[in-house]
């Protein structure tokens, strides 16, 4: 059984994922008037998918359900559903493997496909606004590529980093972080251009060009190069709707913060106690300018409310999760902890005080765009920030030997 447990959990993830969508009280994609798969309301985000011309330039996703409807003689809604779920399974699998790889624990590398499950953005996949379509192939297809990478299958990586971008081109803004990571580039190297890293570099950018052939030429095949364009020059005015008022510039922090907050409040907590290993030091570099990369474009030029979006850079984090802060977060399992801090009245004052902050974060302050009773949204940020503002008054008394 233990050899098979990363599959169970999987399993068990996508079943909780898709039985959270079909709750008689869920709003989502998958659940049309709270009874029924919505089989409508799917068939036609797939059709808007292959006709809007941003979302026609990703045609993978799509072939595939169409495909898998037509080999299995199930509708659009369903192969919809059976893809998906396929897909996030096996996205919790490569997780799973590429932590291993990165010198997990199994134990370490089972924690890490939970924090994966357990994001945002994967948890909600599904329902409005996240509205995930192209986000669990590209998941699969960029997990493959950094395991190509590791095995360093150059010929596999191309071709599969590729087809990761066709089927969302913001995978390229993980691309500077595969650079530091895998280029072999070291500022303290006398080699520092060796024909070795030069060859790396090369293979690791012909995905780009190669993907802006591909882009040319779909759009000379379909005609959509003016819809496109036009598109593309509207697209700062999101901008105005991810700040334009008060309750949209609060919904944007918050799905920026709900997705990452998490990892960069440890890095922050991790900042100066921690020693990292050369190897966590790339991945966390990557990570970081990841986010300086993924997170103004996504404020700027899309709607930020689609929390997914702001998720890219966690790939680099998501298969070190457990070794980056599994010691750190023992903290709350540490009843005797518990017991030392909270007899120090400032202290439970202190955590009070956070908690009555935190619910009015997540049920007064914070608004979703729709219904938050169709939703988990408010619970979910409730949760998370109570962890947070736990785990920060516990790290403060440990850190100063009990005095505030």
């Amino acid at each position: 059984m233990k050899n098979y447990l990363q599959y169970f959990i999987s399993f068990l993830f996508v079943l909780l994922i898709y039985g959270i969508h079909m709750l008689p009280v869920s709003d989502s994609m998958l659940n049309e008037n709270n009874t029924e798969l919505s089989h409508v309301f799917l068939a036609s985000q797939i059709r808007y998918h292959q006709e809007f011309a941003p979302f026609a330039r990703r045609p993978l996703t799509s072939l595939l359900i169409e495909g898998n409807s037509g080999i299995f003689g199930v509708t659009l809604g369903e192969s919809f559903v059976i893809v998906n779920l396929i897909l996030l399974f096996i996205s919790g699998i490569l997780i799973y493997a590429i932590s291993l790889k990165l010198n997990a624990s199994k134990g370490q590398a089972m924690f890490n496909q939970v924090a994966y499950f357990l994001t945002f953005s994967i948890l909600f996949a599904f329902f409005p606004p996240v509205f995930s379509y192209d986000e669990p192939l590209q998941y699969c297809l960029i997990m493959l590529s950094i395991l190509a990478l590791m095995h360093e299958k150059w010929q596999y990586y191309v071709p599969l980093f590729l087809m990761a971008t066709i089927a969302r081109e913001s995978t390229v803004f993980l691309w500077p972080g595969l650079v530091i990571i895998f280029s072999g580039l070291s500022l303290k190297s006398k080699n520092m251009w060796s024909p070795t890293v030069r060859r790396k570099l090369l293979l690791l950018f012909m995905p780009l060009p190669l993907y802006g052939i591909y882009l040319g030429v779909f759009l000379w095949i379909t005609g959509i190069w003016k819809e496109t364009s036009e598109i593309a020059a509207n697209r700062l005015s999101c901008y105005f709707q991810n700040f334009g008022t008060y309750a949209s510039s609060i919904e944007t922090m918050v799905s920026f913060f709900i997705v990452l907050g998490p990892s960069l409040y440890l890095l922050y907590i991790n900042l100066k106690p921690k020693v990292f290993t050369i190897l966590e030091k790339k991945y966390v570099l990557a990570f970081l300018l990841a986010v300086v990369i993924n997170t103004p474009i996504v404020m700027a030029a899309t709607l930020a409310r689609e929390t997914r979006l702001f998720a890219l850079p966690l790939f680099f984090i998501w298969p070190l999760a457990g070794q980056l802060f599994g010691k750190e977060l023992t903290l709350l399992l540490r009843p005797g902890l518990y017991l030392d801090c909270f007899r120090n009245w400032r202290y439970s004052l202190f955590l009070l005080t956070l908690f009555l902050v935190s619910y009015s974060v997540a049920f007064k302050l914070y608004v979703p765009s729709f219904p938050a009773k169709d939703n988990f949204f408010n619970e979910y940020l409730l949760i998370l920030l109570l962890m947070i503002s736990l785990h920060f008054v516990l790290f403060t008394f440990k850190r100063k030997g009990g005095a505030l």
